[in-house]
């Protein structure tokens, strides 16, 4: 399993990932995207903020939650953005 994770350095703060997920982003003291709590959301919400990040810094990693639905289209939709 490879978590969630967050090229902080390159966040713009555009609140999209914090939006989609607030259980696993929060914004650390210099405004830039950090995880807080890997399994905070489902792997589909992850997958939905990496797509909109618009810095392109959100990294889905793989699912943590081998029940989810529809693992292997969110896999298919997350592999652009590990």
């Amino acid at each position: 399993h490879e978590p969630v994770w967050v090229e902080s350095p390159e966040c713009s703060a555009c609140d999209e990932c914090i939006t989609l997920a607030p259980g696993v982003f929060a914004y650390d003291g210099r405004r830039r995207a950090v995880v807080i709590n890997p399994k905070g959301s489902s792997y589909a919400d992850i997958v939905k903020a990496a797509e909109k990040c618009t810095a392109g810094c959100l990294h889905p990693g793989t699912p943590w939650n081998p029940a989810e639905p529809n693992l292997e289209k969110l896999k298919k939709r997350a592999a652009k953005y590990n």
